[in-house]
C-alpha cells in the first residue's frame, strides 16, 4: 500500500469536500464542518478546525485505500464512490454524537441529507480516482 499516496489523496479529497460546503454555504445554509471538527477537540479557531479537518481526510483516505487494497482489489472514482457511499452512514452518525447539523444533516432538511451524501461521494471519487492500488502501480 502506498501510504503516502493515500493520505495525499485524502487531502485532496477533503478540499474538494470543503470546496462544495462553500458553495452550500453560499446559498445559506450554515454548514461548518470545520468549526464543529475544532468543537470536538475542544478548540474554537478556524484554522484548528481546517487543519483537523485535512487530517480527518488524510486518515480517512488511508482508511480508502487499506479496503482498496485488501477488499476490493482496485481503486477508481466507481469503487471510491462505493466506499463514499458507505462512509456515508458512519459519517451520518457521527454528527449525532457531537454538536454539529445534527444526525446525517438532518438539521438542514433532506437538503443537508443529499448534501452529506454528494460530499462523501465526491470525496471516494477523489481518492479513488487519485490512489493507485499495488497491482496498478508495478505496471506503471
Amino acid at each position: 500500500m502506498n501510504t503516502g499516496r493515500a493520505f495525499t489523496a485524502g487531502v485532496v479529497g477533503a478540499v474538494v469536500m470543503s470546496l462544495i460546503m462553500m458553495g452550500i454555504r453560499a446559498t445559506g445554509v450554515p454548514l461548518h464542518v470545520e468549526s464543529s471538527l475544532a468543537a470536538v477537540f475542544g478548540v474554537h479557531s478556524a484554522i484548528a478546525g481546517v487543519v483537523v479537518y485535512l487530517l480527518a481526510g488524510g486518515f480517512f483516505g488511508i482508511a480508502y485505500a487499506v479496503v482498496f487494497e485488501l477488499v476490493l482489489h482496485q481503486a477508481g472514482v466507481l469503487p471510491g464512490m462505493l466506499l463514499g457511499a458507505c462512509n456515508t452512514i458512519f459519517a451520518g452518525f457521527f454528527w449525532s454524537l457531537v454538536n454539529g447539523p445534527g444526525q446525517f444533516w438532518e438539521h438542514f432538511g433532506a437538503t443537508g441529507i443529499a448534501m452529506l451524501f454528494l460530499t462523501h461521494f465526491a470525496f471516494g471519487a477523489v481518492v479513488g480516482g487519485l490512489y493507485r492500488t499495488r497491482h496498478l502501480l508495478e505496471y506503471w
